[in-house]
């Protein structure tokens, strides 16, 4: 798939309310989700490791006339089907970092030890991030814990086994009946 449409899908998500550089940075963040998740990239096009962190050079010249502004469209033919793998990982990846500044994405992305750091060269272009180090990223520094992975399972599991604390049986029951009659 194109960059542009994780662009186009990332637009819709945050309602058009970011700029190049945070496209460039959110979408790092993505493919990272999407290689540590499913082993294959969001998109297909590479990220290089430039001055000011990892860039997509073909979204980095779709968004150029935006500078620092908010973009408002993406000429893609569509986006990521609502539920998809790729959908998600970018879904997760824009409220992962919701919370930050331009800076604090940066940052974020020339993490010590991440693949952005390992390939950078001061002023060079070019330099290519391999999906393999990007995966090694997520390995190394954002995949959860094996304990927060176990508490995890621990918490649904302890959820389909446990009636609602909220509803009775015949509440739970009535409330549920509402749903699917609404469907």
């Amino acid at each position: 798939m194109s960059v542009l449409i994780a662009a186009r899908t990332l637009g819709e998500e945050s309602g058009w309310k970011l700029s190049p550089m945070e496209y460039q940075k959110i979408l790092y963040v993505a493919q990272m989700i999407h290689m540590g998740q499913h082993k294959t990239p969001l998109f297909t096009e590479d990220f290089e490791a430039w001055d000011f962190g990892p860039v997509v050079p073909a979204l980095y010249r779709h968004l150029k006339e935006y500078q620092r502004g908010f973009v408002t469209t993406i000429a893609a033919a569509s986006t990521f089907a609502f539920g998809s793998s790729e959908a998600f990982a970018i879904s997760d990846a824009y409220s992962m970092t919701l919370h930050m500044s331009a800076g604090q994405l940066v940052t974020y992305t020339h993490r010590p030890g991440g693949a952005w750091e390992r390939f950078y060269e001061a002023g060079a272009r070019g330099a290519v991030i391999p999906t393999g180090a990007i995966l090694e990223e997520w390995r190394d520094c954002i995949r959860p814990s094996d304990e927060t992975l176990a508490w995890a399972e621990r918490m649904a599991a302890d959820v389909e086994t446990r009636p609602s604390q909220y509803l009775d049986d015949p509440d739970e029951r009535a409330f549920r009946a509402k749903l699917r009659k609404n469907d």
